[in-house]
């Protein structure tokens, strides 16, 4: 009796996790309306980003509507982030940075006027400022000041020095663009806490009175246009100002129901929480793209080393072993996208409830985020750096094509590499998640199942089972969390605080804090497989689930045999399993780079073609003939 193969539709939607949707069409169609290729011009760029931009616009919903629904936000994440990272860099900072705090942090956007109007058709381009160039944590230590002025009822925004400059992707200088600026108020002498504002930074002819922009700054991983953004005395009305509850009475006043600058950062930098629900999304599908390229560039290139001279590359184990796990790594992160949309729907549905909450104030040693929400900030730092790894995976092995830009794995790369330190730094979010997770005692509760007798044991089922890596990951956090806990208790009783307390247990912080992270991968892994019931379905997807724990486990073997979750017999047998693994899921290969590829709307890299060096050459607009 044979297995019954899956509908390609039904692992499709699996992938895609999005039902038929118009407005996939819509996007695809505005991507491939392009006046112009790409330019190395730095003004023309940043025009023809803005362009592109206005054209996403007009095929979306309004932007109220959109920033509601994760489903479509998720898709413009994977139909923009595959054709052109750069562009989904604007509209990451556009729609969910930029309108996403308008949206969150004020009733009536349309108190706004004509910014409002122009954000969101995407006539002006909308930025988001928090970092600031000089100090390191700059996001707890905000210097940029929006001082109230009694007479008017406005502010006046000011950056006290060049380290309080603001670092952002602001594009040519002459076009409009508008800012939603995170700036400390001031009122009645005393410092309010940070907010933020709308600030119209440009238009056709330059940056506005007031608004000084430097010359651009290059950021080689990401080709947009950088530069830093100081104000001097600019005036902003009082609407400008997303006061979000809070207020100045008649007599000058101030009133938070927030009540302590901590809650108050937390809900200005809530709209991380937009960012960090989509952003695994695209992540997710550029690794699948670079996974699905390789795999087919492989499989057609051919080696002519002494073993098996002609043979194809992906005939080789080394081979099947690291492309097949990127693979398997991407439909990880696949899982782990649909993971965050999910959160930050249960986030959103317990906001409307209760109401903006005050979150937790010892989330914010390191950085804000994962005061903000911990699962989903911990979620973008695992997939940024799990997309950056497929995609220095593929580039590697596919040789010097891997790093030619008009195969796009550079392009992929490059993106995910540089959002480790935006979007929120991956570092500090791991650090604070670490740091909270070992205060809190976490493994007293629900990770005590990965312990026997204060020992973390090894899973009972075999390495090749889907069900071995979760359960690896549960006892690793587990062990790690009782570690640190019982370190801290000890320093603590010694009479240690501050930095003299956890200066040493730092990277066990971190450690701790990745762990987590992948135990919330490796689980939405989990519960995608429990959700299939198709046995075709499962002979493809067991294996991709079993051989991504694997690699994992290879990848991060010396910690776990340090901490005796897995022994050093068991990773001596990896190789092993992963090849069992690979002869698994090499006949369902075909399938599966049919669903997990681009359907459309990508541009076509010579990468993937049956013929890669004719595709290549005919990207290629050969150079003239010189005088005879």
């Amino acid at each position: 009796m044979t297995t019954r193969l899956p509908p390609r539709g039904e692992l499709h939607d699996l992938i895609d996790g999005t039902s038929p949707d118009p407005l996939r069409g819509r996007l695809r169609a505005a991507l491939a309306a392009t006046d112009e290729p790409p330019t190395a011009d730095r003004a023309a760029r940043a025009h023809r980003i803005h362009r592109r931009l206005r054209r996403l616009a007009d095929a979306l919903p309004p932007a109220a509507e959109l920033l509601t629904d994760p489903r479509r936000l998720a898709l413009l994440s994977d139909c923009v982030a595959v054709a052109d990272p750069p562009l989904y860099m604007a509209a990451l900072s556009h729609y969910a940075l930029c309108l996403g705090s308008v949206i969150a942090l004020t009733d009536d956007p349309a108190r706004l006027g004509s910014q409002w109007e122009a954000l969101a058709s995407a006539r002006s381009k909308g930025v988001f400022m928090v970092t600031e160039i000089g100090d390191a944590s700059s996001h707890l230590g905000i210097r940029t000041t929006a001082e109230f002025d009694p007479r008017t009822g406005g502010f006046r925004l000011g950056t006290p020095d060049a380290g309080a400059a603001k670092f952002s992707s602001v594009g040519s200088s002459r076009m409009p663009q508008t800012a939603v600026v995170c700036a400390r108020v001031l009122a009645g002498g005393a410092d309010r806490g940070v907010f933020s504002f709308v600030v119209d930074l440009t238009d056709e002819h330059g940056p506005l009175p007031g608004v000084e922009i430097s010359r651009g700054l290059e950021l080689p991983d990401l080709p947009m246009d950088y530069a830093l953004v100081r104000f001097h005395d600019v005036r902003l009305r009082p609407e400008q100002w997303l006061c979000d509850r809070a207020r100045i009475d008649a007599e000058g006043a101030f009133h938070d129901p927030l009540g302590t600058a901590d809650a108050r950062l937390q809900r200005t930098l809530c709209v991380g929480q937009v960012l960090w629900a989509t952003l695994p999304s695209a992540m997710a599908a550029m690794a699948r793209e670079c996974a699905v390229q390789a795999l087919r560039f492989s499989a057609r290139r051919r080696s002519h080393g002494r073993l098996a001279p002609g043979a194809s590359v992906l005939t080789y184990r080394n081979q099947q072993h690291a492309l097949l796990g990127c693979l398997a790594e991407s439909f990880a992160l696949t899982c782990a996208g649909r993971t965050a949309r999910e959160i930050w729907t249960r986030s959103r549905a317990e906001a409307a409830r209760r109401g903006p909450a005050e979150g937790r104030a010892d989330g914010m040693t390191f950085a804000p985020w994962t005061a903000v929400d911990r699962p989903l900030a911990v979620l973008k730092a695992l997939t940024v750096r799990g997309t950056a790894r497929v995609a220095a995976q593929c580039q590697h092995r596919c040789g010097v094509a891997g790093f030619l830009r008009p195969n796009l794995l550079a392009g992929y790369h490059g993106f995910a590499h540089a959002f480790d330190s935006a979007g929120g730094d991956s570092e500090l979010i791991l650090l604070d998640a670490g740091r909270a997770l070992a205060a809190e005692g976490a493994h007293n509760g629900r990770h005590a199942a990965g312990r026997r007798g204060g020992v973390a044991t090894a899973p009972a089922v075999p390495a090749d089972h889907p069900a071995w890596w979760p359960a690896v990951t549960r006892a690793q956090e587990a062990r790690l969390a009782g570690e640190l806990h019982r370190t801290l208790q000890q320093r603590t009783q010694a009479g240690l605080t501050g930095l003299e307390l956890w200066n040493p247990l730092l990277d066990a912080a971190g450690e701790l804090g990745e762990a987590y992270g992948s135990r919330l991968v490796a689980e939405s892994l989990a519960g995608a497989l429990a959700a299939v019931d198709d046995p075709g379905l499962l002979a493809v997807l067991r294996p991709l689930v079993a051989l991504y724990g694997a690699v994992e486990a290879r990848r991060l073997a010396g910690g776990l045999q340090a901490t005796g979750v897995l022994s050093a017999a068991t990773v001596r047998a990896l190789p092993t399993v992963l090849d069992g693994l690979c002869d698994r899921l090499m006949p369902h290969l075909p399938l599966l780079e049919e669903a997990m590829g681009a359907a459309g709307g990508t541009p076509p890299a010579p990468l993937g073609a049956d013929d890669y060096a004719a595709a290549l050459t005919a990207s290629l607009d050969p150079l003239p003939e010189g005088p005879s």
